[in-house]
This record gives structure tokens, sequence and C-alpha cells, in this order.
């Protein structure tokens, strides 16, 4: 969590869409479709039955579910606030040299 966001409250409000209470109150929507319906591996091919995906829970301050798979709470709230799940490249680029993102995670100005 290197911009320090953690999670707070989370529930599914459709097949693939999360809706996420973040502990400064930012509360964000997203649907996960592009990371599910497309697996890259064992755990994302879990969410084929949709009732996995219902059974998201806070574990450590991120949003996890009962097959190990779990989200970062700096990559989540990403996903909120530009309103789609981004591309791994796009992710490297924003977490590995903040300086070139628009964003203020966690309402945070980069100094």
């Amino acid at each position: 969590m290197r911009f320090g966001n953690a999670i707070k409250e989370v529930s599914t409000i459709g097949r693939y869409r999360l809706r996420s209470v973040f502990e400064d109150g930012y509360v964000g929507e997203i649907d996960l479709a592009p990371l599910f319906e497309n697996p890259r591996g064992p755990l994302t091919a879990d969410f084929k039955d949709p009732a996995l995906f219902a059974k998201a829970y806070v574990d450590h301050r991120a949003v996890a579910w009962p097959n190990g798979y779990d989200i970062d709470p700096d990559v989540l709230r990403y996903y909120c606030e530009t309103g789609r799940v981004c591309s791994y490249e796009e992710l490297a680029a924003v977490f590995e040299q903040p300086e070139l993102s628009p964003m203020t995670l966690n309402d945070k100005q980069k100094s």
C-alpha cells in the first residue's frame, strides 16, 4: 500500500461490480469484469462462478475472496478514480513513477 489507501467496507453490486468504502471516506464503484471475463490464471479463472465474486470481503485493509485472490487497495483506488480497470503497463507506470500520473491517490498532493 504505497499510497496508504485502505478499504473499510466492500460490497458487490452486480456480476463483477464492486462498491468500496475507503478509510478516508472515499466511496468508489468499479466494474471488474476485465479482470475476470478473460482470466489470466487459476485464481481469476475461479470467478467464472459468479457466486465466488459475491463473497468479497475486507482482509488486511484490501479486498479479498475465499480463493486467495485479492486486490491491493492502492490499485483498487486507482481503478475507481479512473473509472476503469487499467492495463498492467499503465499501473506499472503510475506506481513506479507516480510523478507521471495526474492522480492524487488518497487525496494527498504529490510533493
